[in-house]
């Protein structure tokens, strides 16, 4: 798959409910133990960040006893080396968060949940005590 700025480098789809969002990715030429997921906030919105090594179109694959030569003239998956994708989500990570990331069977999508920092006012009791009256002073 190709945009118009060259190949697409792990696509995705984002899926949401109530409590969360689930990332799917596609990292079909990703060493999965090479595979990094981070996040932070900006102000309004959460962001996902993967990191891998692509080794897809080397100039050459080995596969048994035979060698390969990539004679493609324009491959569309990405090119070999580090790449990274950073995922803008529409709300906040709750600082908290303990986001969830793991491959599917086929090893080749990442889905990452990430859960929804909880939209409207929150409501949170504060323990009220009472001063020792020696404390307490008017002037």
């Amino acid at each position: 798959m190709r945009n118009v700025y060259g190949p697409v480098t792990a696509a995705k789809t984002i899926y949401e409910d109530e409590e969360g969002y689930l990332i799917l990715v596609t990292l079909p030429f990703a060493d999965p133990e090479k595979v990094k997921v981070h996040w932070w906030n900006h102000l309004t919105h959460g962001v996902v960040k993967i990191s891998s090594v692509s080794t897809a179109c080397m100039p050459f694959i080995q596969r048994s006893d035979r060698t390969f030569k990539l004679s493609d003239p324009a491959p569309e998956h990405c090119p070999p080396g580090e790449f990274r994708r950073e995922i803008p989500l529409p709300t906040r990570i709750p600082d908290d968060a303990k986001l969830e990331a793991y491959f599917d069977k086929s090893g080749t999508v990442l889905e990452i949940k990430v859960p929804k920092h909880r939209a409207g006012p929150e409501e949170h009791e504060v323990p009220v005590c009472l001063r020792p009256p020696n404390e307490f002073v008017l002037s």
